[in-house]
Formats: structure tokens, sequence, C-alpha cells
């Protein structure tokens, strides 16, 4: 074990430490502040309003970068200019850290952007958790503008680009893989697996007496009651796999579903599933309210949904593509239809795709 000083000598460098560090980030927080003032003054002869053209920032990165050494980017010059636009008639608040305030920047409400403030120093919230709840800031922002762009007549701003929705994901109904038992760590040699997704997994000999191979994906068709018949799909790609109806028990909010799977083989899964590719606001706010009053009514009269899904988020709920019929007999994609109406934006996060 190291030597270390007496305890109370040691409690007092820690102190100390933790003092100089905190005084270092209040002077960073001040120091961005007032190089974004300097900078406001010069470009805008001291007036809040957008100045373009003057190619100030792009010299300035260059210079302050070449005798002072990185740190001084246009980007990061940008949010000092906007760090002091934020905070123009008040100072911001020290207690936080350069990057927690670069955060929330992005919350347009200032109302909104003073609320997070408080929280962040009140729960001592990381940046991770910060980011999480100005995503969510930013995206009831968004939705409130779509409703109050349809409500006041203007239906076309808030009716997103072709680019913007979803190309939907739907593979083949009750297609399974078949799986080596070395996959999902069976002790059994000899077994196949039928891989029926969401982790659930069949005996194979157990619903078919033919021989199929590893990774092979077949389709089950029903022969007769309890009878099923699995048949080849020559060609079939993974995106063909997890397919399934599903009964809806609860709208939890305006993107997660509560449903009963029928996975085939008389094999049922409850899960909860977040719709893929789309955010919806808190169901706390009036915007995430009307998103899930929204999403209960068009599954009202829908006796069962189709679903494709792949994988699980981080909070284990299952990202789907859900798509239901409507009373005219149109199957409608759900998640495309949250985007249209200006109830949702498109979720970034990695890894999903479009």
């Amino acid at each position: 074990m190291a030597n270390l000083p007496a305890p109370a000598s040691y409690q007092k460098l820690l102190t100390d430490i933790f003092a100089l560090y905190g005084n270092a980030r209040k002077a960073i927080v001040e120091a961005y502040w007032r190089i974004g003032q300097c900078i406001v003054q010069v470009e805008q002869k001291g007036e809040i309003r957008s100045a373009y053209g003057s190619g100030l920032i792009t010299q300035l990165s260059e210079d302050l970068t070449r005798r002072l050494g990185p740190g001084f980017s246009p980007n990061q010059l940008l949010d000092m200019r906007r760090f002091y636009l934020a905070y123009s008639n008040s100072r911001p608040a020290v207690e936080l850290g350069w990057s927690q305030h670069v955060e929330l920047l992005r919350v347009g409400d200032l109302k909104q952007r003073k609320a997070l403030v408080r929280r962040v120093i009140r729960e001592r919230l990381k940046r991770d958790q910060l980011r999480r709840l100005v995503r969510q800031e930013m995206v009831r922002e968004q939705v409130a503008g779509n409703l109050a762009s349809k409500t006041s007549g203007n239906a076309d701003v808030s009716a997103p680009r072709p680019a913007e929705l979803l190309v939907p994901r739907r593979g083949i109904l009750y297609a399974y893989r078949i799986l080596d038992p070395k996959t999902v760590q069976s002790s059994e040699a000899n077994l196949r697996l039928l891989d029926l997704g969401f982790a659930c997994y069949r005996d194979l000999d157990a619903v078919t007496g033919r021989t199929f191979t590893s990774g092979e994906i077949v389709q089950s068709v029903r022969t007769g009651e309890d009878q099923y018949q699995l048949d080849k799909l020559p060609g079939a790609e993974p995106a063909s796999l997890y397919t399934y109806q599903a009964t809806v028990e609860k709208v939890v909010d305006g993107d997660t579903l509560r449903v009963i799977v029928d996975l085939g083989f008389n094999t049922r899964t409850r899960q909860y599933l977040r719709l893929r590719g789309v955010d919806c606001p808190e169901l706390a706010t009036e915007e995430g309210k009307q998103a899930s009053t929204f999403v209960k009514s068009r599954l009202r009269g829908a006796d069962q949904i189709l679903l494709t899904s792949s994988r699980s988020d981080k909070y284990d709920r299952y990202l789907a593509d859900v798509y239901f019929t409507d009373r005219e007999g149109g199957e409608i994609f759900l998640n495309n239809l949250l985007l249209e109406k200006g109830l949702a934006v498109r979720s970034r996060t990695p890894g999903e795709g479009s």
C-alpha cells in the first residue's frame, strides 16, 4: 500500500484540488462568455443581430489556433458567440461546465433552458443525462412547432420531406432461422433449434420431422389445428425474419406499445415495443399526450397489428416497424404516420439507419 500523509493533510490536499479545479471550470465558462462578447461587439458592432460574410470567425480561428493551439475551431468560436448571445442580459451559471453549457445551447426555449440549468445543478446530472433531457426538449419543441403550424392552417410547414420518412422494414410473416445449438450455448450437440426471435427458441424436432441445415431460413405454414409445416425460403435474407402478428395490450406513450406477440407454434411473448426511427415527446408534456391519444385512437379498431423487429434498445424494448389496418381496409405504417402528422421526429439513434 502506498505511503499516504496523515488523514488530515490528505483531506486538505483533496479539498484544495477540488477548489482549484472548480475555480478553473468557472474561469473557463467566464472566459468563453467574454470571448463570445468580444466577437459580437466586433462582428455586429455591439448589436444583437445576425451578420454574414465578414469572414471574422474563420480568420480568428486560424490566428488563435496558430498562437494558442487547439480549442478555437470555427465551430467552437461560434459556440462561444452563441453562448454570449444566449446570456447577453445575464451571466451564465458558473456551476455548470462548458460542455454542459454547449448542450444546453441547443434548447431554443429560454424558459425551458433555465429550468434545465436549475435541474442540472440541483440533481448534479452528468453530461449523458443532460444530453438525453436536451434531446427530449428538442423533440417537444419541434412537435409543438408542427402542431402550431397546423393550427394556423399552414399544413405544409410540418409535412416531412420524403427523405425524412422511414424506409419500411417488412419481413416475411412467420419466417425463422435454423440455429446450431452452440449459437445459444446449448449442451445438446445434436439438437437443432428454431429461432423465434425475442430470445425464444423451439426444438426443431418437436415441430417438424424434416431435416434442415443450420443457418437456413424457413417459413411456417399452418396445415391444421396445432399443425405446422416448415418450407425452405431459398435466397431469403436475415431482413426477412422476425415478422409477426400481435395484439396491443397498452399504448404506453406515442412511440411505445405493450403487445402480446404471436410467435407461432402456440408460443406467445409479452413485449414492450419502441417504434423504430421515431421520437415522440415525453408523455408528461402536452405534445406527448396528443401523440399518445392519436395512437390510441388509430389502434382502437385494430384487432391485430403486424410488426417487424430485429433488436432491442438500451431499455430492453424491441425496436419495431408496426403496421395496422384502417377502417377502409388499407395497411398503415404507424412509424411514418406519426412523422406525417407532425407528432414525432426522426430518431437519430446510431445504428438505426433509415
